[in-house]
């Protein structure tokens, strides 16, 4: 039985200690801050790269550069930290008057494999640290992480970290800006970020996402220019009346909150768009069952149940030898990946809809007519006739002759201004006999 996959340890040290402190406390305060901040001789920035391995009798200096193969030996979400980005870190540091958190992440060595090169490294923490910040309530634009890969150990290689906020942005009772006075992260940011860590290290850890990004693709052909022409006249007739209904001005993305009255019927467009679509249906079908994987996975590690494989081939018991052991207990209803990843689908979904409805908006002309002036109402209408024309024929040209229904709508429309047209010729007439007549 293999030991927990991953183990994960997350510490602060604060600016300064409280008045109650003792003269001991601030001592072993002082020296920690002075490791953390790097102002020390013997700082964490030293220590994370720089590592020692036993060599026989001899005892053999190793240093991050060895491994990662770079000039600094630390790096962060966005890759390799430059020297240069180093040296303007440790200044933000040493003007710092906050906390500092840091800590490692401990890979078995069942799993050590999947952090053994820079590339795996920096792709475990771009995957895992920005979202952590954001559950530690904590901007991650506003935060300053270093890591360090430590290979001297290699049946537990092991990410040591620190990370900083970068300026004082949380304003106190006078609207005074400073840092986070609150050193402690609650106990379901980090769980977070221990399942982030764990489903990671699983090996089918990119399926959910390829499952994603297929069904998506289905979608977007789906919603093609050529592809319009199959829809069904229901899904043709919602699609226009939602770009009819959609403002002219804000922002139309399905995230926005200018699309929060329309994001019902987004999703229902895209169900009709799922059930009149058999390639598309069936990509979607195979990401919710991968996202279903993924949420089994999730309650293994949080200890809710063993994740049972679904292959009848193999027994119950050696199902479950073959899991990864994890000792811990979470509260599942804390962790929110799978929530996430819904929601990420359905905003990709909504927003394909909502970008082919922005594109036909300005092909659906409006009449605007409010005075009676027979000329500007001929000018009117030979522009709108050529405007409107033009459109069509650009739009249709790749659309198809079997696609009729924005036409016919753009055909109502101008014989709405026609008739409008008429009856003001009427009214006009008859003002001008009464008129007459009275003279």
């Amino acid at each position: 039985m293999s030991n927990q996959p991953v183990v994960i340890n997350i510490q602060y040290t604060p600016y300064s200690l409280p008045k109650s402190a003792t003269a001991e406390e601030r001592e072993k305060h002082a020296g920690e801050r002075a490791f953390y901040d790097m102002s020390g001789g013997k700082n964490i920035f030293d220590y994370i790269t720089t590592e020692e391995k036993q060599t026989g009798k001899k005892t053999k200096k190793l240093t991050a550069f060895e491994y990662l193969q770079k000039s600094t030996g630390v790096f962060n979400d966005k890759g390799v930290i430059p020297k240069d980005e180093v040296a303007a870190m440790k200044a933000r540091l040493e003007k710092n008057e906050g906390n500092i958190w840091h800590g490692f992440i401990s890979i078995n060595a069942e799993k050590s494999h999947k952090i053994d090169t820079p590339e795996k490294c920096i792709e475990l923490v771009k995957r895992t640290f920005p979202q952590f910040f954001s559950d530690a309530k904590l901007s991650k634009d506003n935060v300053d992480l270093m890591c360090a890969l430590h290979m001297d150990r290699p049946e537990h290689l092991h990410i040591h970290f620190v990370f900083w906020e970068k300026e004082p942005k949380f304003k106190d009772k006078n609207g005074n800006l400073q840092y986070r006075r609150r050193g402690k992260i609650e106990k379901k940011a980090i769980n977070n970020l221990f399942v982030r860590t764990a489903l990671f290290l699983d090996g089918d850890k990119d399926r959910v996402y390829k499952a994603r990004d297929k069904a998506i693709k289905e979608l977007r052909e789906l919603m093609g220019i050529k592809q319009v022409v199959s829809f069904d006249e229901d899904v043709k007739k919602e699609i226009i009346a939602l770009a009819k209904d959609l403002p002219s001005t804000g922002r139309l993305t399905y995230g926005s909150k200018d699309m929060m009255p329309y994001r019902d019927r987004v999703d229902r467009i895209v169900r009709m768009l799922l059930s009149c679509n058999g390639r598309a249906r069936v990509a979607n079908i195979k990401f919710q069952q991968a996202v279903e994987k993924r949420k089994n996975k999730i309650q293994n590690i949080c200890g809710t149940k063993p994740f049972a494989f679904s292959n009848q081939s193999v027994s119950a018991e050696a199902m479950e030898n073959d899991l990864p052991k994890y000792h811990n207990e979470i509260d599942e209803k804390n962790i929110h990946i799978i929530e996430e990843l819904e929601e990420d689908y359905k905003r990709r979904q909504g927003n394909l809809v909502l970008k082919f409805a922005k594109y036909i908006k300005p092909k659906l002309y409006k009449s605007k007519i409010t005075k009676p002036n027979d000329t500007a109402l001929k000018r009117r209408l030979s522009i709108s006739r050529k405007m409107v024309n033009r459109a069509c024929r650009k739009f249709f040209a790749t659309l198809g002759q079997e696609s009729e229904l924005l036409e016919r709508d753009f055909s109502h429309r101008l014989q709405d201004i026609e008739d409008e047209m008429e009856r003001e010729r009427k009214q006009n007439e008859k003002k001008k006999k009464e008129e007459d007549y009275k003279d």
